[in-house]
């Protein structure tokens, strides 16, 4: 898979996460702690809390170490 594809795909889970999810059961806190590889750190209800939410802002924080096409220790944000 490349980079851009997984990157994509990180995206949409982020779309499928958080404010009315659209994968039940599928939100941050329901201790699904990977996708592939990426492992989850943390999303802006946790780390901003209810500013966020009140924004309309979303977004997960994934550590991606041990995918393909990216370096150990790198973080994405989708």
């Amino acid at each position: 898979m490349t980079r851009n594809l997984f990157l994509a795909i990180l995206s949409m889970d982020s779309y499928n996460r958080g404010y009315g999810e659209g994968v039940d059961g599928l939100n941050f806190q329901a201790n699904i702690t990977k996708l592939g590889n990426a492992t989850l750190l943390t999303d802006s209800v946790l780390k901003i809390g209810t500013e966020a939410l009140a924004a309309g802002f979303y977004a997960i924080a994934y550590d991606m170490t041990g995918v393909a096409g990216f370096v150990s220790g790198e973080r994405v944000t989708a």
